[in-house]
């Protein structure tokens, strides 16, 4: 645990002296969401607009899979050299063959997260079944709700692996390549279960999932007019801000502890 919270330190410390890229990815991650959300409502059908929109699809996907590439390759370049700071330009030192492999990556996560949502929502219709099925083998009520709180936190739990597996296989990807990244897949996967990089991912998600959450669904009591739109501006831009740190950290602390196993193990035994 000493070592876990020595990794959480130095990755807060890194965050700590690199204000300006937290905000230059915050900025980012705004206009193209805003992009996004333009490019989804697009009114007309016209020929020209469908070029357009592929255009500008196909450019939220590059901008896309370069921020999730120049952050991991940033934040594993800090890790490795144990850097206090993180510059801007060190979000865009990444090649073409890393940005393939982060774009191949992206779609294969995204295939893997579609499955387990599919997954989940079949588990989650059979609450019901289970209740009744409980009920008839204990002799006392079970409700479908209590069963789809149980659902909901060993669901949450697996999305935290997953998530936590899915950043570390990217960190080794892009640093060794697939070989390596999937020689070392199960081990990998084992430590995301309950080590310190299930820890990290536990921690990023409450606190600053929790807290991007808590202020995107809060709702002040303000006076309508500018007020109303201020706080509104500021929440969301503080929970995407919180969001962009999370990511920021769990990048650093998976990729300190993955840096510093392995100084360990390399590390000489010495002699008696």
């Amino acid at each position: 645990m000493k070592k876990t919270f020595a990794v959480w330190k130095w990755s807060l410390g890194v965050m700590a002296h690199a204000p300006v890229p937290l905000l230059a990815l915050a900025v980012l991650a705004a206009l193209w969401g805003f992009g996004a959300y333009q490019w989804l409502w697009l009114s007309e059908a016209s020929a020209l607009v469908l070029l357009l929109a592929f255009i500008w699809g196909l450019a939220q996907l590059v901008v896309a899979v370069g921020v999730l590439a120049g952050t991991t390759v940033a934040a594993t370049e800090a890790a490795m050299a144990a850097a206090p700071r993180l510059g801007v330009r060190a979000l865009a030192r990444f090649g073409l063959t890393q940005f393939v492999r982060c774009l191949l990556m992206a779609t294969g996560s995204i295939v893997l997260v579609l499955v387990l949502s599919e997954l989940f929502d079949w588990v989650n219709s059979r609450a019901l079944e289970v209740a009744s099925f409980l009920t008839l083998r204990l002799e006392m009520p079970v409700s479908p709700v209590t069963i789809e709180q149980v659902f909901e936190v060993i669901e949450a739990v697996i999305w935290i692996i997953v998530g936590g597996f899915l950043a570390s296989f990217l960190i080794i990807l892009l640093r060794a390549g697939w070989r390596e990244a999937g020689r070392q897949a199960g081990r990998t996967l084992a430590n995301c279960c309950w080590r310190s990089p299930f820890l990290t991912s536990l921690l990023t998600a409450l606190v600053f999932g929790g807290l991007s959450y808590a202020l995107a669904t809060w709702r002040p009591e303000v006076t309508p007019g500018f007020w109303d739109y201020a706080q509104l501006a500021v929440r969301t831009g503080t929970a995407l801000l919180l969001l962009v740190a999370g990511w920021l950290f769990l990048l650093l602390s998976l990729a300190r502890s993955a840096t510093a196993s392995q100084e360990t193990s390399a590390a000489p035994t010495p002699s008696l």
